[in-house]
Protein backbone atom coordinates (compact mmCIF):
# COMPACT_ATOMS: atom_id res chain seq x y z
CA UNK A 1 0.00 0.00 0.00
CA UNK A 2 1.33 3.70 -1.02
CA UNK A 3 3.02 6.15 1.31
CA UNK A 4 0.10 8.40 1.15
CA UNK A 5 -2.31 5.81 1.94
CA UNK A 6 -0.62 5.15 5.05
CA UNK A 7 -0.04 9.14 5.88
CA UNK A 8 -3.52 9.63 5.40
CA UNK A 9 -4.79 6.19 7.85
CA UNK A 10 -2.22 8.22 10.55
CA UNK A 11 -4.47 11.13 9.73
CA UNK A 12 -7.84 9.22 9.50
CA UNK A 13 -7.00 7.30 13.02
CA UNK A 14 -5.83 10.47 14.70
CA UNK A 15 -9.11 12.25 13.58
CA UNK A 16 -11.53 9.23 14.89
CA UNK A 17 -10.27 9.58 18.56
CA UNK A 18 -10.87 13.43 18.03
CA UNK A 19 -14.25 12.56 16.80
CA UNK A 20 -14.11 9.59 19.33
CA UNK A 21 -13.59 12.10 22.89
CA UNK A 22 -16.63 13.76 22.29
CA UNK A 23 -19.06 10.28 22.47
CA UNK A 24 -17.72 9.38 25.35
CA UNK A 25 -21.03 8.61 26.94
CA UNK A 26 -23.03 10.77 29.22
CA UNK A 27 -25.33 10.27 31.97
CA UNK A 28 -24.84 10.05 35.41
CA UNK A 29 -21.21 9.10 36.75
CA UNK A 30 -23.19 5.80 38.86
CA UNK A 31 -19.74 3.20 37.70
CA UNK A 32 -17.38 5.82 39.29
CA UNK A 33 -19.50 6.96 42.36
CA UNK A 34 -20.57 3.25 43.12
CA UNK A 35 -16.30 2.21 43.25
CA UNK A 36 -15.79 5.33 44.92
CA UNK A 37 -18.17 4.20 47.40
CA UNK A 38 -17.10 0.76 48.60
CA UNK A 39 -13.33 2.06 48.56
CA UNK A 40 -13.68 1.47 51.97
CA UNK A 41 -13.01 3.77 55.03
CA UNK A 42 -9.28 4.22 55.76
CA UNK A 43 -7.33 7.55 55.24
CA UNK A 44 -5.52 6.26 51.99
CA UNK A 45 -8.84 4.80 50.57
CA UNK A 46 -11.14 7.80 51.68
CA UNK A 47 -8.37 10.22 49.62
CA UNK A 48 -8.77 7.93 47.24
CA UNK A 49 -11.98 7.89 47.19
CA UNK A 50 -12.43 11.50 46.95
CA UNK A 51 -9.57 12.56 44.02
CA UNK A 52 -11.43 8.99 41.90
CA UNK A 53 -15.11 11.22 42.36
CA UNK A 54 -13.18 14.70 41.41
CA UNK A 55 -11.67 12.95 38.40
CA UNK A 56 -14.86 11.07 37.00
CA UNK A 57 -16.81 14.27 37.56
CA UNK A 58 -14.27 16.19 35.40
CA UNK A 59 -14.61 13.88 32.54
CA UNK A 60 -18.55 13.11 32.91
CA UNK A 61 -18.14 17.78 32.74
CA UNK A 62 -16.04 17.68 30.49
CA UNK A 63 -18.01 15.82 28.09
CA UNK A 64 -21.04 17.64 28.13
CA UNK A 65 -19.68 21.19 27.43
CA UNK A 66 -20.71 22.48 24.01
CA UNK A 67 -17.51 22.65 22.65
CA UNK A 68 -13.42 23.22 23.05
CA UNK A 69 -10.52 23.83 21.54
CA UNK A 70 -7.48 21.45 22.30
CA UNK A 71 -4.16 21.11 21.24
CA UNK A 72 -2.20 17.71 21.13
CA UNK A 73 0.87 15.85 20.36
CA UNK A 74 1.78 12.18 20.17
CA UNK A 75 4.76 10.71 20.14
CA UNK A 76 6.56 7.32 19.19
CA UNK A 77 9.33 5.34 19.19
CA UNK A 78 10.60 1.84 18.15
CA UNK A 79 13.31 0.17 17.09
CA UNK A 80 16.18 3.42 17.34
CA UNK A 81 13.69 5.74 15.55
CA UNK A 82 11.15 8.28 16.81
CA UNK A 83 8.42 10.19 14.58
CA UNK A 84 5.83 12.93 16.47
CA UNK A 85 2.55 14.29 15.28
CA UNK A 86 1.20 17.80 16.93
CA UNK A 87 -1.79 19.50 15.92
CA UNK A 88 -4.71 21.88 17.42
CA UNK A 89 -8.24 22.18 16.47
CA UNK A 90 -11.97 22.39 17.88
CA UNK A 91 -14.57 19.84 18.85
CA UNK A 92 -18.54 20.63 19.07
CA UNK A 93 -21.28 18.78 20.33
CA UNK A 94 -19.36 15.93 21.81
CA UNK A 95 -17.35 14.99 18.73
CA UNK A 96 -19.90 15.31 16.25
CA UNK A 97 -18.46 17.91 14.58
CA UNK A 98 -14.91 19.60 14.79
CA UNK A 99 -11.58 20.69 12.93
CA UNK A 100 -8.24 19.78 13.56
CA UNK A 101 -4.99 20.76 11.85
CA UNK A 102 -2.05 18.08 12.27
CA UNK A 103 1.65 17.43 11.56
CA UNK A 104 2.04 14.03 10.36
CA UNK A 105 5.34 12.78 8.80
CA UNK A 106 6.38 15.86 7.62
CA UNK A 107 3.25 17.10 6.19
CA UNK A 108 0.36 19.67 7.26
CA UNK A 109 -2.88 17.34 6.90
CA UNK A 110 -6.09 19.63 7.69
CA UNK A 111 -9.53 17.54 9.17
CA UNK A 112 -12.87 17.91 9.15
CA UNK A 113 -15.73 16.20 11.54
CA UNK A 114 -18.75 15.86 10.75
CA UNK A 115 -19.88 12.77 12.06
CA UNK A 116 -20.75 10.37 10.64
CA UNK A 117 -18.10 11.08 8.47
CA UNK A 118 -14.09 12.08 8.53
CA UNK A 119 -12.80 14.22 6.29
CA UNK A 120 -8.82 14.58 5.69
CA UNK A 121 -7.03 16.71 3.04
CA UNK A 122 -4.29 15.29 1.15
CA UNK A 123 -1.12 17.40 1.12
CA UNK A 124 -0.53 19.13 -1.61
CA UNK A 125 2.62 17.86 -3.09
CA UNK A 126 1.53 14.11 -2.35
CA UNK A 127 0.92 11.76 -5.64
CA UNK A 128 -3.39 11.78 -5.96
CA UNK A 129 -3.75 8.84 -7.99
CA UNK A 130 -5.17 6.63 -4.83
CA UNK A 131 -7.35 9.90 -4.66
CA UNK A 132 -8.58 9.93 -7.93
CA UNK A 133 -6.46 13.43 -8.33
CA UNK A 134 -9.30 14.72 -5.66
CA UNK A 135 -7.68 17.08 -2.77
CA UNK A 136 -9.73 15.46 0.34
CA UNK A 137 -10.30 12.00 1.44
CA UNK A 138 -12.99 10.45 3.63
CA UNK A 139 -14.14 7.57 5.95
CA UNK A 140 -16.97 6.94 7.84
CA UNK A 141 -16.37 6.68 11.70
CA UNK A 142 -17.68 3.10 11.92
CA UNK A 143 -14.86 1.77 10.18
CA UNK A 144 -12.37 2.38 13.50
CA UNK A 145 -15.26 1.65 15.89
CA UNK A 146 -15.38 -2.09 13.90
CA UNK A 147 -11.57 -2.41 14.17
CA UNK A 148 -10.66 -0.93 17.66
CA UNK A 149 -14.03 -1.59 19.34
CA UNK A 150 -14.89 1.56 21.06
CA UNK A 151 -11.44 3.47 21.45
CA UNK A 152 -8.52 4.21 19.46
CA UNK A 153 -6.29 4.30 22.33
CA UNK A 154 -3.19 2.73 20.93
CA UNK A 155 -3.77 3.13 17.40
CA UNK A 156 -2.43 6.56 16.84
CA UNK A 157 -5.52 8.27 17.52
CA UNK A 158 -6.01 11.95 18.92
CA UNK A 159 -9.80 12.25 20.20
CA UNK A 160 -10.03 13.92 23.38
CA UNK A 161 -13.34 12.39 23.97
CA UNK A 162 -12.31 9.46 23.65
CA UNK A 163 -9.60 9.69 26.24
CA UNK A 164 -12.59 10.92 28.67
CA UNK A 165 -14.22 7.95 28.41
CA UNK A 166 -11.14 6.10 29.54
CA UNK A 167 -10.93 8.49 32.53
CA UNK A 168 -14.25 7.44 33.63
CA UNK A 169 -12.98 3.78 34.26
CA UNK A 170 -10.18 5.31 36.92
CA UNK A 171 -9.46 2.87 39.75
CA UNK A 172 -6.84 4.37 41.67
CA UNK A 173 -6.13 8.28 41.89
CA UNK A 174 -3.47 10.20 43.44
CA UNK A 175 -3.14 14.09 43.78
CA UNK A 176 0.01 15.60 42.70
CA UNK A 177 -0.51 19.50 43.74
CA UNK A 178 -1.53 22.61 41.78
CA UNK A 179 -0.43 24.01 38.56
CA UNK A 180 -1.10 26.49 36.11
CA UNK A 181 -2.60 25.32 32.77
CA UNK A 182 -2.53 27.63 30.16
CA UNK A 183 -3.46 30.31 32.61
CA UNK A 184 -6.29 28.27 34.19
CA UNK A 185 -4.97 26.34 38.21
CA UNK A 186 -5.64 23.08 37.69
CA UNK A 187 -5.30 20.33 40.34
CA UNK A 188 -2.43 17.76 39.03
CA UNK A 189 -3.82 14.16 39.27
CA UNK A 190 -2.33 10.13 38.47
CA UNK A 191 -4.79 7.76 37.82
CA UNK A 192 -4.47 4.27 36.69
CA UNK A 193 -7.47 3.11 34.27
CA UNK A 194 -8.89 -0.57 35.11
CA UNK A 195 -9.18 -1.98 31.52
CA UNK A 196 -12.15 -4.46 33.24
CA UNK A 197 -14.27 -1.57 34.25
CA UNK A 198 -13.71 0.76 30.70
CA UNK A 199 -16.89 -1.38 30.26
CA UNK A 200 -18.57 -0.41 32.89
CA UNK A 201 -18.48 3.05 32.68
CA UNK A 202 -19.69 3.11 29.10
CA UNK A 203 -23.67 3.47 27.98
CA UNK A 204 -25.43 0.10 27.88
CA UNK A 205 -25.54 0.09 24.01
CA UNK A 206 -22.09 0.91 24.15
CA UNK A 207 -20.59 -1.69 26.64
CA UNK A 208 -19.91 -4.37 24.33
CA UNK A 209 -17.82 -1.98 21.92
CA UNK A 210 -16.21 -0.95 25.00
CA UNK A 211 -15.49 -4.45 26.20
CA UNK A 212 -13.66 -5.22 22.99
CA UNK A 213 -11.77 -1.90 23.05
CA UNK A 214 -10.42 -3.02 26.62
CA UNK A 215 -9.82 -6.53 25.44
CA UNK A 216 -8.25 -5.47 22.54
CA UNK A 217 -5.50 -2.81 24.42
CA UNK A 218 -4.92 -5.68 27.19
CA UNK A 219 -3.82 -7.76 24.06
CA UNK A 220 -1.78 -5.62 22.40
CA UNK A 221 -0.07 -3.84 25.28
CA UNK A 222 -0.02 -6.79 27.69
CA UNK A 223 -1.43 -4.63 30.87
CA UNK A 224 -4.95 -4.35 32.11
CA UNK A 225 -4.21 -1.18 33.57
CA UNK A 226 -3.69 2.65 31.64
CA UNK A 227 -1.49 5.32 33.91
CA UNK A 228 -2.77 8.65 33.61
CA UNK A 229 -2.32 12.15 34.24
CA UNK A 230 -4.88 14.76 34.55
CA UNK A 231 -5.39 18.33 35.42
CA UNK A 232 -8.47 19.29 36.49
CA UNK A 233 -9.62 23.42 36.85
CA UNK A 234 -12.64 24.67 37.19
CA UNK A 235 -14.05 21.25 37.28
CA UNK A 236 -13.06 20.61 33.94
CA UNK A 237 -9.92 19.00 32.41
CA UNK A 238 -7.52 21.39 31.03
CA UNK A 239 -4.46 18.42 30.45
CA UNK A 240 -4.68 14.95 29.84
CA UNK A 241 -1.04 13.10 29.48
CA UNK A 242 -0.53 9.21 28.79
CA UNK A 243 1.83 7.34 28.11
CA UNK A 244 2.19 3.15 27.32
CA UNK A 245 3.95 0.93 25.18
CA UNK A 246 2.73 -2.26 22.62
CA UNK A 247 3.92 -5.08 21.78
CA UNK A 248 5.44 -5.06 17.80
CA UNK A 249 7.56 -7.46 15.93
CA UNK A 250 10.39 -5.27 15.91
CA UNK A 251 10.38 -4.97 20.08
CA UNK A 252 8.15 -2.07 22.14
CA UNK A 253 6.37 0.58 20.56
CA UNK A 254 6.57 3.16 23.01
CA UNK A 255 3.82 5.93 22.34
CA UNK A 256 3.11 9.37 24.74
CA UNK A 257 0.48 11.82 24.38
CA UNK A 258 -0.09 14.76 25.85
CA UNK A 259 -3.76 16.74 24.96
CA UNK A 260 -4.61 19.98 26.62
CA UNK A 261 -8.20 21.24 26.33
CA UNK A 262 -9.77 25.49 26.92
CA UNK A 263 -11.58 28.16 25.30
CA UNK A 264 -14.71 25.99 27.03
CA UNK A 265 -18.00 26.93 24.43
CA UNK A 266 -19.34 26.28 21.19
CA UNK A 267 -16.68 26.49 18.33
CA UNK A 268 -17.10 28.13 14.88
CA UNK A 269 -18.47 25.23 12.40
CA UNK A 270 -16.67 24.30 9.45
CA UNK A 271 -18.46 22.87 6.74
CA UNK A 272 -17.60 19.62 5.06
CA UNK A 273 -16.24 19.37 1.54
CA UNK A 274 -18.02 19.17 -1.55
CA UNK A 275 -18.83 15.63 -2.71
CA UNK A 276 -17.04 16.19 -5.68
CA UNK A 277 -13.71 16.96 -3.74
CA UNK A 278 -13.74 13.88 -1.59
CA UNK A 279 -12.83 10.21 -2.21
CA UNK A 280 -14.06 7.53 -0.01
CA UNK A 281 -11.06 5.51 1.49
CA UNK A 282 -12.98 3.60 4.33
CA UNK A 283 -11.73 0.13 2.66
CA UNK A 284 -8.07 0.89 2.11
CA UNK A 285 -7.71 2.31 5.80
CA UNK A 286 -9.84 -0.12 7.58
CA UNK A 287 -7.09 -3.02 5.50
CA UNK A 288 -4.54 -1.21 6.77
CA UNK A 289 -5.40 -0.42 10.21
CA UNK A 290 -6.31 -3.91 10.52
CA UNK A 291 -3.32 -5.05 8.81
CA UNK A 292 -1.32 -2.89 11.54
CA UNK A 293 -3.57 -4.10 14.27
CA UNK A 294 -2.59 -7.70 13.68
CA UNK A 295 1.05 -7.28 14.25
CA UNK A 296 0.80 -6.05 17.58
CA UNK A 297 0.46 -8.94 20.23
CA UNK A 298 2.11 -9.49 23.54
CA UNK A 299 0.42 -13.05 23.27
Amino acid sequence: MSRLIRVLSSALAGGALIAAAGCGGGGHDSAGSSRASSSGTSPSSAANASYLATVTRAAYATDQVPGYKFSITIGTKLAGSSSTVEGSGTINDRGSEGTASLRVDGKTINEVIAKPYLYVSVPGTADKKVTHGKPWVSADLSTFSQSYGSSSIGAGSSNPTEVLSYLKAAGTVTRLGEEQVRGVTSTHYHALIDLAHFADSAPAGARAAARRAGKLFERISGAKTLPMDVWIGAGRITRIELAYSLCAPQGRLQETMSMDLYDYGRQPVVAPPPASQVTNIAAKVKSEVNQGLAQLSCH
